[in-house]
């Protein structure tokens, strides 16, 4: 039996106002270390980059035990994250 996948997807927050370049910067950092987890947990299998017009900043697909735990993972994001479950994966 395999874990089950799950695609969270980081959307951009309109609410947000623009930030400055510092504010980008440890934005940026947080990001690569959060996805950095992932990889060294050994839960990350794909990432894929939005475009920047759209709502979609990015998605990564990740192994999570059940929905609560990607739901976990997504809370550590510092940007915010929608959880999709991957269907017809077993588990």
């Amino acid at each position: 039996m395999s874990t089950p996948r799950y695609l969270l997807v980081l959307i951009r927050d309109d609410r947000t106002p623009t930030l400055s370049a510092a504010a980008l910067g440890t934005m940026t950092g947080r990001l690569v270390a959060w996805v950095a987890a992932l990889r060294r947990w050994r839960l990350l299998h794909a990432v894929a980059v939005g475009e920047d017009s759209g709502p979609v900043r990015a998605c990564v697909l990740v192994t999570a035990t059940d929905l609560a735990a990607a739901r976990g993972l997504a809370a550590s994001c510092p940007a915010p994250v929608l959880v999709l479950p991957i269907l017809g994966e077993a588990g």
